[in-house]
């Protein structure tokens, strides 16, 4: 079982250039505030947060936030608002222009010696149309707020992209993040393509059939996986087919069949995954991180609570390779099983599963995943909304992967592990 957490991380600090950043505030006979809140994500150019000097221009620097990148977002339309309060006192924050091709947020602002502060930065799109007239068309994605005591020397603010509130909760009331108070945060109904301020229009979800009969975890579809559902409220195959990364193996208009099911009998979840079809398949498993080789990533959210970093209570990501480390079909009960974490993942466990894979490199078949997973070791609720998303490894020729598929993340960035607000849906059918 690979668990080398420490060269995952690396790796995928290395490919997003993640990371927290160090920033000063800093104090001269008239205080200045000049936080470089560089909050680099996947989509951000920078690779160092700056640095912080008394009464130094362009102080403030903000980057964008990556799961705030989205197909059903435009880009253009997503700006920063960014304000400094000294008690009930609030200093003007003045944007300055960044240089050319450079798309970070840049300000600067000054507060009174040993003044006792307030930094709010919220992120919004604007151009919304169906809004109360009062917010001119912008809409709440993301708050951040700090408070920094005694603006009088030197000193370091660390800021996490993971502090930035998306979501609003019965233990932090956000009325603002959650327009039309269905539960569901304007962002994820934005990700969703729901109305934010339409209580009567709610993000979809797939609803998984209830089965009596479990199946025999060997790696072939028998008749009982009839009784699952592979498609969802809408009568739409589960098929796993927004791209999150190519490296020139994705031709354009390809179906390459990727699909997932599932079915629960109150106990378990069962999941099958199709993987590459008959003539296209090219098994990898000569990689030390498991998902370089192919492999499927199966994250969950048991509450459903979707925020912008894993909350380490019911946030989780496995990952199955096809192959074993010594090149054999997977599967558990093996001496040379592979199953393993996500950077951010509560650890998993091979007692939460039971898993085979199937080769299945015969005319008209394609590659199996199935997998049986523990309700309750997994968090995993009946009849009770869940976050969930199934993705795709594939690597055609040994070494790093190729490209990447998931079933729900269209942002076209390998960010759920990063990401819970990236995954879909599903609900467990209750017993009849």
């Amino acid at each position: 079982m690979t668990t080398d957490a420490q060269a995952r991380a690396s790796h995928h600090e290395l490919r997003t250039a993640a990371g927290t950043q160090r920033r000063t505030v800093g104090m001269g006979r008239c205080a200045c505030l000049l936080l470089p809140l560089s909050l680099l994500t996947a989509c951000d150019s920078a690779s160092s947060g700056g640095q912080l000097q008394v009464n130094e221009p362009a102080g403030l620097e903000l980057y964008r936030p990556g799961f705030l990148q989205s197909r059903k977002i435009d880009d253009t339309r997503v700006e920063a608002r960014v304000r400094v309060d000294v008690g009930d006192v609030e200093y003007p924050v003045v944007q300055l222009a960044s240089p050319a091709g450079d798309t970070s947020w840049r300000g600067e602002v000054q507060v009174p010696q040993g003044s006792d502060v307030t930094l709010t930065v919220d992120w919004v799109e604007t151009g919304v149309e169906d809004l109360p007239a009062e917010l001119g068309g912008e809409l709440l994605l993301a708050n951040y707020s700090v408070d920094i005591s005694g603006i009088n020397s030197n000193r370091a603010v660390d800021v996490d992209i993971s502090e930035y509130v998306i979501e609003s909760t019965e233990e932090d009331p956000r009325p603002e993040l959650d327009l039309d108070g269905d539960g569901f945060g304007n962002l994820r109904e934005r990700l969703e393509g729901t109305g934010p301020n339409d209580a009567d229009q709610i993000p979809p979800e797939v609803v998984i059939a209830y089965h009596p009969r479990a199946p025999r975890i060997d790696g072939s579809y028998d008749s009982i996986w009839n009784n699952a559902q592979f498609v969802d409220e809408a009568d739409n195959d589960l098929f796993i087919n927004q791209v999150l990364i190519d490296k020139g193996v994705v031709q354009p208009g390809e179906d390459r069949r990727y699909r997932w099911g599932a079915m629960h009998d109150g106990e378990f979840l069962y999941l099958m995954v199709f993987g590459e079809k008959f003539g296209e398949q090219t098994p990898f498993g000569d990689s030390d991180l498991a998902y370089e080789d192919d492999a499927i990533d199966i994250f969950w959210d048991g509450n459903n609570s979707k925020g912008a970093s894993y909350d380490g209570v019911d946030d989780y990501h496995a990952i199955i390779p096809l192959l074993t480390s010594q090149g054999a079909a997977n599967a558990t009960g093996r001496a040379d099983t592979r199953l393993d974490s996500g950077d951010r993942s509560i650890p998993v466990d091979v007692s939460m599963f039971e898993f085979a894979v199937c080769l299945c490199n015969a005319p008209e078949q394609q590659q199996v995943y199935e997998v049986k997973l523990d309700l309750q070791a997994a968090n995993i609720p009946v009849d009770e909304p869940f976050g969930l998303d199934i993705q795709l490894n594939n690597d055609v020729d040994g070494g790093d992967r190729d490209a990447k598929w998931a079933w729900h993340n269209d942002s076209g960035q390998d960010d759920t592990w990063r990401f819970p607000v990236r995954m879909g849906t599903a609900r467990l059918e209750p017993a009849p």
